[in-house]
């Protein structure tokens, strides 16, 4: 008996893993930290509350290649399963100890969360999507993170919630072990690495095992090894490329610095936006309401780019999520105090420019490389992305120490996404034979 195509099935059970295990960490953090640097019983200046944003940044990058490697020899199922058992005790140890010395909490979260994040991340996430999806990747890899950020628009406010109006920041890390729980039921009942595993082909090509009687080619299927009806009008390798030969290529490079520059963006609002904006007289429920429509944004802009990625470059519709990313630290930088408009101006495009990145980045690197080596160039290019936007939150901190306001960190911003969108637009693709 054929059985139907699960890839859309598998799309969503990723989608949640990738928000459970993936986000919700950083996500609680972003507001549990905060309230810990509140506590007058903590004594954690804000350089010291940056160092753990900048350790949490290069973990999320330096074990990237190991990372690939491992999920390309065990899988990714196993990944998430790994990254949720992790998660369930780092989060229970940061409620108990992350505040009791700057060393415990630059360990526990900036060391141990961070990792246990990354590998069920996306690497995990997005060499599952890419296994199960060739001609529809960009769709498939869209409705991932658009079902992701339909989930994590509301992390901000659960968090927030249980933190209560005291500001309990043990709640909020005792929350990440919940979640990565309710991952963990979802990766070992739901998940399977690649289409093969189930005796289908990419796309829903082929319901039946190679040589299985009865698979007759009807509008959506295809006997196997005929090749897809293409769908897609944007480039798309026909051979895969080593990490060593992607780093030799002036594309790989200049997708690399659109991505970057967004990523600069993103630690900067993870590590310092609540503080910069509580301290221009926002109320914290009010942050939190901004950063949750934040995550409504990057859903909006993958419904976007959902019909557009097979249509349109993902390349250049990352250079326009940078500029857009430049343009709300720009209007963070000019913000007046208590101005609660700027504050959803820029979350909203902080969540457009991020949420378009995640979705097209991994499309643009695995159209123009190819799949066969995508888990190690991925690794590659997270390692890349947090060793030189890592020093941001630190950065922040200093700054914030020397100065009294983060508002000149906005502007830097700013300017580096600007950069990082030109770099975008300048991707030249081969000529199509």
């Amino acid at each position: 008996m054929k059985q139907s195509f699960i890839g859309w099935r598998i799309v969503v059970a990723t989608a949640l893993l990738y928000a459970l295990l993936g986000n919700f960490g950083l996500a609680a953090a972003q507001l549990a930290i905060p309230a810990m640097a509140l506590d007058p019983t903590v004594s954690m200046n804000r350089s010291m509350i940056g160092l753990g944003f900048t350790v949490f940044i290069l973990m999320q990058g330096l074990p990237g290649p190991l990372i690939g490697k491992f999920i390309a020899k065990y899988g990714a199922r196993k990944a998430f399963a790994a990254s949720a058992l992790l998660i369930i005790v780092t989060g229970i140890l940061m409620g108990l100890f992350a505040g009791v010395s700057t060393v415990a909490y630059v360990v526990l979260f900036g060391l141990l969360l961070s990792f246990s994040c990354t590998l069920g991340g996306q690497i995990a996430t997005q060499t599952t999507v890419g296994s199960w999806f060739v001609q529809k990747r960009g769709l498939a890899m869209a409705v991932t993170m658009g079902v992701g950020g339909l989930v994590a628009f509301s992390f901000p406010l659960i968090t927030n919630f249980a933190m209560g109006e005291g500001g309990d920041w043990h709640r909020g890390f005792y929350l990440i072990s919940v979640m990565a729980a309710i991952a963990l039921v979802i990766a070992l009942l739901f998940m399977k690495d690649k289409p093969e595993d189930v005796g289908q082909l990419p796309d829903g090509i082929a319901a039946a095992p190679a040589g299985a009687a009865g698979a007759v080619p009807t509008e959506d299927t295809a006997q196997v090894g005929e090749p897809a009806k293409a769908i897609s009008t944007v480039y798309k390798t026909t051979v895969s490329r080593t990490s060593k030969e992607a780093f030799r290529t002036p594309a790989f490079w200049l997708i690399w610095l659109g991505s970057f520059s967004i990523f600069v963006g993103l630690n900067l609002a993870v590590s310092s936006g609540v503080l910069y904006f509580a301290q221009l007289g926002m109320d914290t429920g009010v942050i939190a309401g901004a950063v949750a429509v934040q995550g409504i944004a990057a859903v909006a802009v993958n419904l976007v780019i959902a019909p557009l990625a097979d249509r349109i470059e993902p390349v250049r519709i990352l250079g326009i999520c940078a500029f857009l990313t430049a343009i709300g630290a720009a209007l963070a930088f000019v913000c007046a105090p208590g101005s609660v408009v700027i504050l959803y101006a820029y979350y909203i495009l902080l969540g457009i420019g991020f949420g378009g990145n995640t979705s097209v980045m991994p499309t643009a690197f695995a159209n123009y490389f190819g799949i066969e080596h995508f888990p190690k160039i991925m690794g590659n290019v997270l390692l890349l992305l947090s060793v030189f936007s890592a020093l941001v939150p630190v950065i922040a901190g200093v700054v914030f120490d020397m100065t009294g306001t983060y508002v000149v960190m906005f502007l830097a911003v700013a300017v580096v996404c600007a950069v990082g969108g030109v770099a975008n637009l300048l991707v030249r693709f081969p000529k199509k034979s």
